[in-house]
């Protein structure tokens, strides 16, 4: 028998320990070595062992998908968010491997690698992704609305000023997403018209731009191919995209649906300047996605909360099982506010729905990530 191979001859029980343990020692950035002298009755190699065999981004994709999706089922969550309001934001880690991906953040002053998390109006995280600092993180947004794979459908994603561009902006609309940016410097952006002869009264001073529908109507059913191709997965959005903007000359299918993400833009700047509530919500829920950052960042507390692995596909892993904890933590308390609420009904103090929606699931005082784990399969069996 290979030596990496984990015992035939263990129990179920004894191999959802010791994924446990894995998860931990993934997610909390502590290594199997540290994870097993704080970890009653597992070896490092029994943490080592599952993870090489069983954590794979399929496994890790589809563990966060049931937890998201528990969570989501919930009759409570409700109450939290309908699930069909997301926000995009990027995170970024310390890593000092000088690996393809990571490379010199204004942010940190060094080199680094950016995780981008989707995190829905109920506080559940949809979905992450580590991509390159260098890179904008506008793509990627798109990507993680396409393919979260949770039985949430999220029609509008919140993001900051990096989380858009007007060809994003295109591609999002023609698939029934609308991306909502909270665009710095708004007073400086061209609003654009279909054609200069309409007057607009008060709006003609800061209207100076005009779209070139002929620019569209040239290239539009190569926008329709691409479109098509992005919404079914043949390529990812991220990757077309870039690839379309990164040209030294810029071609016709690109100018073409640069033209469409300038009626979005300017749509949803007339927007945010006309509807107050509509720009109180895309602030509320871009806090939403920045707060769930922090739970990462205590999560994550290992080796100063930097990636040191070389291998890209460890930091992959690093991520998915950080989000899997997320998640977990996040469900938990979803799952312990019926009876947190039963116990205030018998004291006389009712909690109204509105009064509900008002809290927040992203709690974590009372999670300890230091000292000793009991993670024995009779201790697991008795908590599930």
């Amino acid at each position: 028998m290979d030596p990496r191979t984990p015992d035939s001859k263990q129990s179920i029980e004894t191999l959802k320990s010791n994924a446990i343990a894995g998860l931990l020692a993934i997610g909390c950035n502590i290594g199997p070595y540290r994870m097993a002298a704080a970890t009653k009755g597992i070896s490092h190699f029994d943490i080592s062992s599952i993870a090489d065999w069983f954590f794979t981004p399929e496994s890790l994709k589809a563990a966060a998908v049931d937890i998201v999706n528990y969570g989501f089922e919930l009759p409570i969550t409700k109450n939290f968010g309908s699930g069909e309001i997301c926000s995009a934001d990027g995170m970024r880690f310390y890593s000092p491997s000088n690996l393809l991906r990571t490379d010199y953040s204004a942010v940190l002053r060094d080199r680094g690698i950016t995780m981008i998390t989707h995190t829905a109006d109920n506080l559940l995280m949809l979905h992450q992704q580590p991509v390159p600092c260098r890179l904008r993180e506008a793509a990627y947004d798109l990507d993680g609305l396409l393919a979260h794979g949770t039985e949430m459908e999220p029609t509008i994603c919140f993001t900051d000023t990096h989380g858009y561009t007007e060809t994003v902006l295109a591609a999002a609309s023609m698939q029934g997403y609308q991306m909502a940016p909270r665009i710095k410097d708004i007073k400086d952006k061209t609003l654009y018209r279909f054609e200069r002869g309409p007057s607009y009264n008060h709006l003609d001073p800061i209207i100076k731009g005009t779209i070139k529908t002929h620019l569209i109507h040239a290239v539009w059913d190569d926008i329709v191919r691409l479109i098509a191709s992005i919404n079914t997965r043949k390529v990812s959005a991220a990757l077309i995209l870039t690839k379309l903007g990164s040209y030294a000359r810029q071609n016709s299918l690109y100018q073409g649906l640069r033209e469409i993400g300038r009626v979005n833009k300017t749509i949803l700047i007339l927007r945010c300047l006309h509807d107050e509530d509509f720009r109180r919500l895309q602030t509320k829920e871009i806090n939403k996605g920045e707060r769930s950052h922090d739970l990462d960042r205590f999560l994550f507390f290992g080796k100063q909360g930097a990636l040191r692995s070389r291998d890209f596909l460890d930091q992959q892993h690093s991520f998915s099982c950080l989000s899997i904890l997320h998640n977990a933590i996040v469900a938990w308390n979803i799952s312990e506010f019926p009876a947190a609420l039963e116990r205030l009904k018998n004291r006389g103090r009712i909690i109204t729905d509105d009064e509900l929606a008002l809290v927040s699931p992203l709690l974590w005082m009372h999670v300890n990530p230091f000292g000793r784990y009991d993670i024995t399969p009779e201790r697991v069996l008795k908590s599930a």
